[in-house]
């Protein structure tokens, strides 16, 4: 069959590439490192019964990695919500229930440590000073190490929906712990900037949603868990600072260090 593009994100184009399958073919510019990490965790957390697309082959194509994946016909989450944003925290809750379902998974597999990740990402983290990233780094140390699955990058556009909810892009996936995997969630959802551009409504509607995911999520993901707020909300100020490493517009960036610095003067404020 022709090749058809039938998607495309910041890291990768999905071609079809038979009737069952898709292939994920990332940029150039992305190592193969990493392509083959996502694979192994792919492979990994298919064969512990995670609804995710099934990973079957690495390829090489044009001086790019790819990997052909289980198609799944169905739109993402994110989609879903913009067509019906009345119905946002209903999705939310089905996100916490999915988001739960993996933290559930212990596992001693090699995937890498959440708190290595994050450490790596504050280190190189811009717009801090070496003195922010320090007293964040030490409260990162004490901060539980955790033996559970942890997706690192659970939003409303890595979730899949037909008839059930399937998790997609397992590059970020790590062993830790899931209060502070639920911590990423509520940063992804309540600290990003408004598109360029965006109309009036538009930022109505994009504000309405973010509230109401943030909120239908956070209540079932602690109903579930059992986790406390508290345990949730102490992971949010690392989670932001090695969240500016990624590839994210300026007014987003300037949200989290706003957010870090304000976490790091209340800390001040406690220890003083």
């Amino acid at each position: 069959m022709k090749a058809k593009l039938v998607g495309e994100g910041r890291t990768a184009e999905i071609w079809q590439h038979d009737d069952q399958r898709i292939l994920k073919l990332y940029r150039e510019d992305i190592a193969e490192q990493h392509v083959s990490r996502e694979y192994k965790i792919s492979q990994l957390v298919h064969a512990r019964g995670v609804r995710t697309p099934q990973p079957f082959e690495l390829i090489s194509q044009q001086n790019r990695q790819g990997i052909v994946f289980q198609q799944i016909q169905g739109p993402s989450l994110l989609k879903v919500m913009g067509e019906k944003p009345w119905k946002v925290t209903q999705y939310a809750r089905l996100m916490a229930g999915l988001h739960c379902d993996l933290h559930k998974l212990e596992t001693t597999e090699e995937i890498g440590q959440q708190k290595d990740m994050l450490k790596s990402q504050i280190m190189v983290a811009p717009m801090l000073s070496e003195e922010e990233k320090s007293v964040i780094l030490k409260y990162l140390e004490k901060l539980p190490e955790g033996t559970r699955l942890c997706h690192g990058d659970f939003h409303p556009d890595n979730v899949l929906m037909d008839e059930q909810l399937w998790v997609i892009d397992w590059m970020t996936g790590v062993v830790g712990e899931p209060a502070g995997d639920a911590a990423s969630s509520v940063v992804m959802f309540s600290l990003g900037a408004m598109p360029p551009g965006a109309s009036a409504f538009s930022k109505l509607m994009i504000g309405f949603i973010r509230k109401r995911l943030t909120k239908g999520y956070i209540q079932e993901y602690l109903r579930l868990s059992g986790h406390t707020y508290e345990d949730v909300d102490r992971w949010i100020l690392p989670i932001a600072a090695a969240r500016l490493v990624e590839g994210l517009s300026p007014p987003e960036k300037e949200l989290l260090v706003k957010e870090v610095r304000k976490r790091l003067h209340t800390l001040a404020a406690e220890v003083s």
